[in-house]
C-alpha cells in the first residue's frame, strides 16, 4: 500500500514539474499613473497593473508578463490576434469591431469590470458660494484649466467653450493643471478622479503643492460627470489556435477579482497609490 502512494505523490510530483504555469502576455501602457506607470526604478506598476499581478498570482496553472507599448499598438495587437489581452479597455464591443465581415468585436469577453474611473469637476472652493449641481450650465462665466487633448468634458462643454460662454486654458499635463488652479488662475477643471489625486499626493510628498498654493486655496470635487469601467479585454481573433487556455484563464481571473472586490483588497490597491 506504501509503495502505491509513493507511486501516486511520484507521479504527480514529477507531472507538476513537467508542466510548467502557461504565461500570457498583457499588452498594456506605463503612460498614465496611477493606473499604470513606471516607478523611480523603471519597474512597470500602478493599480491595473497591481491587480492583475497579484489575481494571476493565485492562479497556479498561469503566469504573467506585460508588454508596455502605446494604447494604439495594444488595440491593433488585439486586431490583429498578436496579443492574449489588452489592459485596460473601456467596453467596446459595440464599436471595436473586425474590417472584415462579419464584423465583430475583435476583444471577447471582457473581464468583470476591474476598477470604475470617475470623471469629476473640481473647482476653487470660493466659487461653490452657489450651486453648481448643473453641468456644464452652471459653470457659465467660470475659467477651466485643462489638460490639452483630454476630451472628457464632454460636447456641449465644448460647445460653450466656442460660444465664449465658458472660457478654458489648455495645459500640458494633470501637474501644469494642478498648479494653474493653486495660483488662481483659474476656477475649475475636468478631470480623471484618481489619476488627480495621484498627482496631488505625489506634489505634496514633494513640497511642491504647498510652494504653489500661496493664496490659500482650496480645491474641492463639485460632481460627478460621467464614469467608465476598466477591463482585462480578451484578444477573440484566431483565440481557439492561438490561445486555447482563453475560457479557462478568464474564467479563473474572474472568479479571483469577485473575491478581491468582496475582500475590500482592490480599494486597498487603490488607496495605496491615493489615499
Amino acid at each position: 500500500m506504501k509503495k502505491i502512494v509513493f507511486f501516486y505523490c511520484t507521479y504527480f510530483i514529477l507531472n507538476t514539474a513537467a508542466f510548467p504555469a502557461q504565461e500570457v502576455i498583457i499588452s498594456t501602457y506605463d503612460s498614465l499613473p496611477p493606473f499604470a506607470f513606471q516607478d523611480a526604478q523603471g519597474k512597470l506598476t500602478g493599480v491595473y497593473i497591481e491587480i492583475v499581478k497579484i489575481a494571476v498570482s493565485r492562479m497556479p496553472n498561469y503566469s504573467v508578463s506585460f508588454n508596455v507599448v502605446p494604447w494604439a499598438r495594444a488595440k491593433d495587437q488585439a486586431k490583429k490576434g498578436e496579443v492574449f489581452a489588452i489592459l485596460p479597455p473601456y467596453f467596446h464591443a459595440h464599436d471595436w469591431l473586425t474590417e472584415t465581415e462579419p464584423k465583430r468585436p475583435y476583444i471577447w469577453p471582457y473581464s468583470i469590470s476591474l476598477l470604475t474611473q470617475r470623471d469629476v469637476v473640481i473647482c476653487n472652493e470660493k466659487i461653490l458660494t452657489r450651486p453648481r449641481s448643473k453641468y456644464p450650465d452652471d459653470y457659465q462665466g467660470l475659467v477651466f484649466a485643462m489638460w490639452r487633448g483630454d476630451g472628457r468634458a464632454g460636447e456641449e462643454f465644448s460647445n460653450m467653450t466656442e460660444d465664449k460662454k465658458i472660457t478654458v486654458h489648455f495645459l500640458k499635463n494633470v501637474q501644469s493643471t494642478i498648479r494653474f488652479l493653486l495660483k488662481g488662475r483659474a476656477d475649475c477643471t475636468v478631470t480623471s478622479k484618481i489619476p488627480f489625486a495621484w498627482y496631488v499626493k505625489k506634489m505634496k510628498e514633494l513640497g511642491e503643492y504647498q510652494k504653489y498654493n500661496t493664496m490659500g486655496i482650496t480645491l474641492k470635487e463639485v460632481l460627478i460627470i460621467s464614469s467608465n469601467d476598466g477591463y482585462l479585454g480578451y484578444s477573440d481573433i484566431n483565440s481557439d489556435k492561438n490561445y486555447p487556455f482563453k475560457k479557462d484563464f478568464s474564467i479563473n481571473f474572474d472568479i479571483e477579482i469577485y473575491k478581491m472586490k468582496k475582500s475590500g483588497e482592490i480599494a486597498a490597491i487603490i488607496d495605496r497609490f491615493v489615499k
